[in-house]
C-alpha cells in the first residue's frame, strides 16, 4: 500500500476531515481530504504548533512529544511526529469532533509504522 492509499484509509474514518503528512517546515508531502479544509494552510500551521509543543515538552523535562492535539472551534487537529527532529515529518489528522479521536488513534497505531517507513 502506498502513502496516498494509507492516508485515504485514515480519511475514510467517520468523523475525519483530512489526513496528511507534513514536513517539519510545514510543506505537505501527501494528503487526503473529505472536506473543504485547505491542506496547504493546515500544513503551514502545523510547523508552528509542533514547535510550540516541543518547546513545552522541553520545559516539562520530556524528551519528545508522542502526539499533540489542538482543539479548534471546527474540531481538533491531531499531530503525530514521525521522527525526533524538527526536520522530521508529521502525521496530521483533522477531526470533526473529539468523539472520533479513539477510532483515529486505533487506526494510526496500525498504520504509523508503515507511514514512517514511506517518509524515512
Amino acid at each position: 500500500m502506498n502513502l496516498a492509499e494509507m492516508l485515504d484509509q485514515i480519511a475514510a474514518i467517520k468523523g475525519v476531515g483530512s489526513a496528511s503528512v507534513v514536513s517539519g517546515e510545514g510543506f505537505m508531502l501527501e494528503g487526503s481530504s473529505n472536506s473543504e479544509v485547505d491542506l496547504d494552510l493546515v500544513s503551514g500551521l502545523i510547523a508552528t504548533g509542533l514547535a510550540s509543543s516541543r518547546a513545552l515538552a522541553s520545559l516539562l523535562g520530556e524528551e519528545e512529544i508522542e502526539q499533540a492535539m489542538i482543539e479548534y472551534k471546527r474540531g481538533p487537529v491531531l499531530m503525530v511526529p514521525l521522527g525526533k527532529t524538527d526536520e522530521s515529518y508529521v502525521m496530521v489528522v483533522t477531526l470533526d469532533d473529539a468523539n472520533t479521536l479513539g477510532r483515529v488513534r486505533f487506526q494510526l497505531r496500525r498504520l504509523l509504522p508503515e507511514i514512517a517507513k514511506h517518509v524515512a
